[in-house]
C-alpha cells in the first residue's frame, strides 16, 4: 500500500484553477479517510464497553428494567450538565453505556437500532414548535 501525505498534495497548486477540482477530490477523500478512522474507533469502543458489561456480569445479573432506571438516572446528569451549561460529553456517553447494556440484552446491536430509528424518521414529516419538531398526525 502506499502512503501519500494529502496535505502536501492538496497544497502543491494552491493558485491553478485546473487544480480546484483535483483539491476538492482530495479534501474529500480525506474527510472520507477520517470518517472510516472514526467508525472503526467507535465500532471497537462499543466492542469494550459489550465485553466491560459481560465482565462485570451486568447483562446476566441486571434486567432490562434496573438499566432503564439507570438510563434514566444518566438522563438526569445530563439534565443537570445542559441547565448549569456544562460539558455533557461524559453524560451523554454515559447513557450510551446504559443502552449498549439493554441492546446487549435484547440481542440488538447499537447499529440495529440506529439503522430502525433512521428507518421510522428518513421520510417522516413536521414542524417546529416551541424548539421540539412535533411529527404530522400528533
Amino acid at each position: 500500500m502506499v502512503r501519500v501525505n494529502v496535505a502536501n498534495i492538496k497544497n502543491c497548486c494552491n493558485d491553478l484553477p485546473e487544480c480546484q477540482d483535483h483539491k476538492a477530490r482530495m479534501d474529500m477523500l480525506e474527510k472520507s479517510h477520517n470518517s472510516i478512522k472514526k467508525n472503526v474507533g467507535t465500532k471497537t469502543l462499543i466492542e469494550k464497553i459489550t465485553r466491560w458489561h459481560h465482565e462485570r456480569n451486568l447483562i446476566n445479573g441486571s434486567t432490562d428494567k434496573d438499566q432503564f432506571a439507570k438510563l434514566i438516572q444518566e438522563a438526569g446528569e445530563l439534565s443537570d450538565s445542559i441547565c448549569k451549561d456544562k460539558n455533557v460529553s461524559d453524560d451523554i456517553g454515559d447513557m450510551i453505556v446504559v443502552l449498549i447494556n439493554i441492546a446487549e440484552r435484547n440481542g440488538l446491536s447499537i447499529g440495529e437500532c440506529l439503522e430502525t430509528a433512521w428507518n421510522d424518521i428518513r421520510d417522516r414529516k413536521g414542524k417546529m414548535i416551541d424548539g421540539v419538531f412535533v411529527k404530522e398526525g400528533d
